[in-house]
């Protein structure tokens, strides 16, 4: 199977109006040539709706979908030349796993030998090729998904579109297929557009990830780049956990900001939004920079409320004389070692693992 990067894909205004409601909310978005992007967010923040106005079964109420300059929003969705992966697989219970792969290519019209070679190669390519006699039924929920995913794939389409495809999946099976993927990705080099709520699964396979919220998107960036410096509480709290400390800036000095907060002045390295003297400051601090003991740059006395070993690390939260509860993950080697609930520990963590973000 041929590889292509193909065409961008741009989004100018986008909007879907369900009456007064906004499924989605003049969204402005661009999809580079071969980019797996990832559509990331909660039940109703529009991703799926915006991966289906993408394939052609939502009409946009406002705006314009371009492929490589060439408006598509009036384009039958077999026109559009994008394979669709839905989360249900929508295989086809009486026919083989050959006959559910080659049924694009009979609609299209293509002879017999050539539909043959086809799912031949598609089938080889998500390693199926020994099942082709079988019938849905037949097969696990990871082989159904990899049979979806070699009819949306094997008529060639510039742009696959993934919706929420490994929902219905185990865990284990799930970060198996998401390696997979990524690597046909890769392999392939073509468009990849997923729909997903599972923070790992878009952190694992995207190149870019969009965050949605409320048919907006709210934030847009590398995992690593949204994951270190998101820019609002809803994204430091969806993508990953994260610990919030309010309080008002006082004085900066050095680029190291102190911030007043309900548990004396806590230092902060001016990461994230820009914040002055006087100003109401929101810090989020991830569970994982937080350290037992004293040390870094801040250190606060707080109480363990719970504390659960989970072998590889233990998860607490304390709660600090201020009254600011913080979820820790620390890693502790053995259970023995972990600290007592009720008991009075030191929680410290540097000023540069702080980012200060806007409140939703």
């Amino acid at each position: 199977m041929s590889t292509a990067a193909g065409r961008d894909i741009r989004l100018y205004g986008l909007s879907k109006f369900y009456g007064p409601f906004k499924a989605l909310d003049d969204i402005d978005l661009t999809i580079a040539p071969g980019e797996f992007l990832t559509l990331l967010g909660p039940s109703g923040s529009g991703k799926s709706t915006l991966l289906m106005a993408l394939a052609g079964f939502v009409e946009p109420s406002h705006g314009d979908i371009f492929v490589g300059g060439r408006s598509i929003t009036a384009l039958a969705p077999e026109k559009r030349n994008f394979g669709v992966v839905f989360q249900g697989y929508a295989l086809f219970p009486h026919m083989s796993v050959a006959e559910n792969v080659a049924y694009p290519l009979k609609v299209r019209g293509l002879d017999r030998p050539l539909i043959e070679a086809k799912v031949a190669e598609a089938l080889a390519l998500v390693q199926l090729d020994a099942l082709a006699k079988r019938l849905p039924k037949q097969l696990s929920g990871g082989q159904q998904q990899r049979v979806a995913l070699a009819r949306a794939l094997v008529f060639s389409p510039e742009v696959l579109l993934l919706d929420e495809p490994m929902g219905a999946l185990d865990k284990k099976l799930r970060h198996d297929l998401q390696i997979e993927l990524r690597q046909l990705h890769r392999k392939l080099g073509r468009t990849f557009v997923n729909v997903t709520h599972d923070q790992e699964e878009a952190m694992a396979m995207s190149d870019r990830i969009a965050i949605m919220r409320a048919g907006r998107i709210v934030q847009l960036g590398a995992p690593r780049d949204l994951y270190d410096l998101p820019e609002t509480r809803f994204v430091a709290d969806f993508l990953g956990k994260s610990n919030f400390i309010a309080g008002r800036v006082g004085e900066t000095t050095g680029g190291t900001v102190l911030v007043e907060t309900a548990d004396g002045p806590i230092r902060h390295a001016a990461r994230g939004r820009p914040v002055k003297t006087g100003d109401e400051a929101l810090l989020a601090l991830r569970p994982q920079a937080l350290r037992l003991g004293p040390g870094g740059d801040n250190a606060l006395p707080a109480r363990v409320e719970t504390a659960i070993f989970l072998g590889t690390h233990a998860e607490l939260t304390v709660r600090t004389a201020g009254g600011t509860p913080f979820a820790i993950n620390t890693p502790i080697e053995r259970a023995d070692a972990l600290p007592a609930e009720g008991a009075d520990v030191t929680l410290s963590w540097d000023r540069t693992a702080t980012v200060a973000v806007a409140e939703d």
